[in-house]
Parts: structure tokens; C-alpha cells; sequence
């Protein structure tokens, strides 16, 4: 049913704790390498809200390859969380390779979900990076020029340890993650000298400070000593629960792992009027604490807020009902959807058996209205395992097996409507279902004008409880974008209920 879209912030998560090891552009010396005490081999816990939940394993050593050294991260991370007491297990690998310049060279990534593997490997070269990434049979190629002072996430911490670790010191730099395919604006701080107790010993460390220009705005803090070697890292506010890096051995890294379920721990229980049934108008009072009110909502025109302050708004929500006469025909060529109707790594429209599937779903209806209705529809009946054990399954995955939640409903339905010509674009954000508000995705369709569809929970159209926080641009090929609005509400926004009608 409803869908906690949890695993573009987990996904997110493997991303930043590996974003976290500091490096100056300059070449590495032998004496650097001493200090840095290469092989480095570093284990750590990973822990929600103080529950561990998997494991961090970093390996970090210099290689020479025809006749040039360079240096070589390899990491792990692996976590094993449950929603709504179905487990879900998500990990990664990743190698990269940077020149004792410090200068990224190549990487490579592996993201294993269950149902699907997600690879990608880049070269760096010339200040422009070659990016291929494959998911089942789908294969995307893409070429990006990278700005100035780029480092790989994974390089951070050496770049601290390089550059002098002084109370005080403050630079920009930009960090090309592997998980979101991009360079990141990220602002090193060190802030302050600190002692950790390690295995019964006070160990001296600095606290660094990492505030990436995503998503909002992310800070990481991490302690390490003068070695490069990180005793902790933190999370600041991510996903709204505490979370963090704790070094420990290999035996206790791989040991057993406690339970925490992100759904019951993530919804959202409002206040005020109660809701029943599917409204098509609601009014409420919104509080975003630690934020900005205004970058939280998606505006649209049956979505919008009146400001009473930064961290305070009333929003307004009123579904405006749909006559399927005034529906445009497929296939639709409107220039302000246009973009909405390609394939991405993730909605494989152009796919065969999508293709096939659609065109059996519609006949021969070209009213795009109620051709929207028979996919969304089919979509409800025909995925049988309303699974949460998915990751995050494509559109071709989901078709195969008939199993998921709903992100495997939306870009599933995206697809199917995408191929008969359909501009459709994916939504996240809430949705009241039972007693609370729950993050969720649904799609959109453009008839004329764009409307909110239902797959998931069997209606043709979303009611007034769909309160939209990231969407309305066409999905990237990594599609950690959707993750925006829970990052910044999560754990922060209260809903007062003001009025709620029919």
C-alpha cells in the first residue's frame, strides 16, 4: 500500500557516510604516506537512533600501475533495516582510484537491492568525467565537465590530514559522489579538539565539520586523529534520526545487527480536525521546525501556502475535478510536457514488453484520460505482492515480478503511460492513510493540464491528502532527487488539520 521512500535516503545514506575521510591539491609525499600510514584498514558500525543496523568497511592502499602510483579506496557498506516488519537489505561496493595528486582517475559502483543491481563506473580525465551506468539490460552513457577542486567523497579525510588540521581553518571544496553522479559544494570546517575513549583509551581527535550544498543543506561532523584515522562520524539531522559511524574491529562490524522499523518511526500523526474518507479540499496549518517553510511545498495550482513566517505557513490543497471530455488524445506532443515522455534508467518506456503491455491495457482508447484510468487500473489489480521488501525496483523489474510499493506502482504506471504517448512526471511527499501521514510516491499525468493519479491505493485520482514535496522535473537516472522532501521534513514538519471537505 502506502510506501515510506526510505531507500533513495538509504541509498543517500551509504553515499555520505563513505562521503566522510578528509585532502589540499598537491602532490602526496613520501612523508604524507608515512603519516597516513597506508594500507589503512578501517571497520565501522552503522547505527540509527542507536541501533546498530549494518557495517562500514573502508580499505585504503597505494598501487603502481605502469609505472605511475596511485592511491586505492576500496569500501563496503551494508545495512538491514525493516518496515513495517518486512526486512529490506541494501548494500554497496565501490572502488575508486585517484592519482598521488590527489585528482580522481576512475571509479567503479555497485548498489545490490533486492531484484536488481545498480552499476556504475566513470573516467575522469581532462576536467571531464565519461559516466556509464547499467541497471538489468538498460545501459545509460553520460559526459559532464567537472569544476575546479574536485576530490572523490571517499578522498575527503586525507585532504584534512594534507592540508594541516587547524582549529579554526575553513575551505570549499567539491566532492564527486559516486552514488548521485555529481559534483557536491561541500564546506570543511575544523572546529575544535576533542578526546574519544577507543577500547579503554583516550584517543586526541579533531572534530571536522562537512556542509554539503545538498538536498537542502546536509552537515556531517566527524572525529579523527592526526593519522586520518576516524574513531566516529555523524550524520546532523539526516532522515530526521540520529545516525553515525562508530569504528570498532571486524568481528563486532559483522556481528549481529539490532531491528528498527523506519516506517513506524517516520510517520506523521496530525492534529486538529480529523480526516475521513478521500477529500478533494484541505486546509492546514504546517510547522517546519529547523527550515525553510518556503522551499518545502511543491506550488502548483491546486497546491500552495500562505506564509505566516519562516517556519510557518497554512496549506492549501484543492483537487479540481476532472471532465475526461476536455482530455486531450494521445499521443500528446505539448511542448511544456514533452520532456515527460522519455525514458530514463529507471522508466524504461522505450522497453519492448512496456510497450507491449500498454498497448494491451488501452486498445484502442486515445481519449488520455481515461486511458491514464486503465493503466492505473491494471497497475492496482496486477501487482498482486504489495511487497515493501523491494529497494527501489524499475519499471521492466516490476513488470517481471507483479511485486511492490509504491514507487514500484508509480514508475511502473510512469512507463506504461510514458509509452502510449502520455506526458507523466513522479510526485513524493505524504499521504494520510489510516490514523498518520506517511511519505509516499504517485504519478501525474498532463491531460491538458497536469492531475495527480492513484495507483497504489486503487483511485483514479489523488485526493486532497497527497501534499506534494519534491517533484515536477523529469526523473535523473539515479533519481536520489525524490529524496529532497523527506530530507528536509522528516522528523521536522507538524500538520494542524484545519478543514477538510468532500
Amino acid at each position: 500500500m502506502w510506501r515510506d521512500d526510505r531507500n533513495h535516503n538509504l541509498r543517500l545514506l551509504i553515499a555520505l557516510c563513505l562521503l566522510l575521510s578528509p585532502l589540499a591539491f598537491g602532490l602526496i609525499t613520501e612523508e604524507d604516506l608515512a603519516q597516513m600510514k597506508f594500507p589503512q584498514d578501517e571497520w565501522m558500525s552503522l547505527m540509527i537512533s542507536g541501533v546498530k543496523v549494518g557495517y562500514s568497511h573502508t580499505y585504503t592502499d597505494v598501487i603502481r600501475q605502469n609505472g605511475e602510483k596511485f592511491i586505492r579506496i576500496r569500501s563496503e557498506m551494508k545495512m538491514n533495516i525493516k518496515r513495517m516488519g518486512a526486512s529490506l537489505e541494501i548494500s554497496q561496493t565501490k572502488e575508486s582510484l585517484l592519482g598521488m595528486d590527489l585528482v580522481p582517475r576512475h571509479f567503479i559502483s555497485s548498489i545490490s537491492e533486492p531484484g536488481q543491481i545498480r552499476k556504475a563506473e566513470g573516467w575522469i580525465e581532462g576536467g571531464r568525467v565519461k559516466v556509464k551506468l547499467q541497471l538489468g539490460e538498460k545501459t545509460v552513457e553520460e559526459n559532464m565537465d567537472l569544476p575546479d577542486n574536485v576530490i572523490f567523497e571517499e578522498a575527503l579525510g586525507y585532504y584534512a590530514i594534507k592540508r594541516g588540521l587547524k582549529v579554526g581553518d575553513k575551505y570549499r571544496l567539491n566532492l564527486f559522489s559516486m552514488e548521485l553522479l555529481k559534483p557536491i559544494p561541500v564546506e570543511v570546517s575544523v572546529l575544535r579538539r576533542d578526546r574519544v575513549n577507543y577500547r579503554g583509551k583516550e584517543i586526541p581527535v579533531y572534530v571536522v565539520s562537512y556542509k554539503l550544498e545538498m538536498m537542502g543543506g546536509l552537515e556531517n561532523r566527524e572525529w579523527l586523529d592526526e593519522n586520518g584515522t576516524t574513531y566516529r562520524m555523524e550524520m546532523m539531522g539526516l532522515m530526521g534520526m540520529k545516525m553515525e559511524l562508530v569504528k570498532t574491529d571486524m568481528k563486532e562490524a559483522l556481528g549481529e545487527v539490532g531491528e528498527i522499523d523506519v516506517i513506524i518511526n517516520t510517520k506523521l500523526f496530525p492534529s486538529g480536525r480529523p480526516i475521513f474518507g478521500h477529500p478533494h479540499h484541505l486546509k492546514a496549518l504546517v510547522t517546519l521546525r529547523g527550515g525553510d517553510i518556503r522551499e518545502t511545498f511543491v506550488p502548483s495550482k491546486e497546491q500552495r501556502i500562505e506564509l505566516l513566517g519562516k517556519d510557518r505557513a497554512i496549506l492549501h490543497i484543492d483537487r479540481l475535478p476532472v471532465d475526461e471530455s476536455e482530455s486531450l488524445r494521445i499521443p500528446i506532443s505539448s511542448p511544456e510536457a514533452a520532456e515527460f515522455l522519455k525514458p530514463t534508467l529507471y522508466v524504461q518506456s522505450d522497453d519492448p514488453d512496456i510497450r507491449g503491455k500498454a498497448k494491451e491495457i488501452i486498445g484502442d482508447e486515445k481519449n488520455a484520460w481515461r486511458a491514464a484510468k486503465l493503466i492505473c487500473r491494471w497497475v492496482y489489480e496486477n501487482i498482486h505482492d504489495k511487497s515493501l521488501k523491494v529497494g527501489f525496483g524499475s519499471a521492466k523489474n516490476t513488470l517481471e515480478t507483479l511485486q511492490g510499493d509504491c514507487t514500484e506502482h508509480t514508475v511502473l504506471f510512469t512507463a506504461l503511460a510514458r509509452s502510449v504517448g502520455i506526458p507523466t512526471r513522479i510526485c513524493a511527499g505524504l499521504v494520510y492513510h489510516g490514523d498518520a501521514f506517511y511519505y509516499h510516491f504517485w504519478p501525474e499525468v498532463y491531460i491538458g493540464r497536469w492531475v495527480g493519479v492513484e495507483p497504489t491505493l486503487g483511485r483514479y485520482q489523488a485526493d486532497a491528502t497527497h501534499i506534494q514535496l519534491a517533484g515536477g522535473k523529469l526523473e535523473s537516472d539515479t533519481a536520489l532527487e525524490f529524496g529532497e522532501g523527506v530530507l528536509r521534513t522528516l522528523n521536522k514538519l507538524s500538520i494542524e488539520v484545519l478543514e477538510v471537505k468532500p
